[in-house]
């Protein structure tokens, strides 16, 4: 029979959780600083336009909280009225 190693100790639901959620925040820092970069080499963005961009962003971010609109009524509108498809 294989020994157990006594110092282990199995995952928790809220280890798993934890995990999560740092794998999630991770991702979305890893996705706005190459949105940001982007508009900041590419597209020649000032730090007042990227601040202005994040203060529209967190405003439809509180909208999608507070119940007024949802990520699939956005992507909606986006594929019919912009043509730009996010999956």
């Amino acid at each position: 029979m294989r020994k157990v190693n006594p110092r282990r100790r199995p995952a928790t639901q809220a280890d798993v959780i934890k995990a999560k959620s740092k794998a999630v925040n991770e991702a979305v820092k890893l996705a706005w600083t190459i949105l940001f970069s982007v508009l900041w080499d590419k597209e020649q963005y000032t730090p007042e336009d990227m601040q202005r961009v994040w203060k529209e962003v967190d405003s439809l971010s509180d909208s999608i909280v507070k119940g007024y609109c949802n990520v699939s009524d956005l992507r909606t509108v986006l594929r019919e009225e912009a043509g730009v498809d996010i999956e």
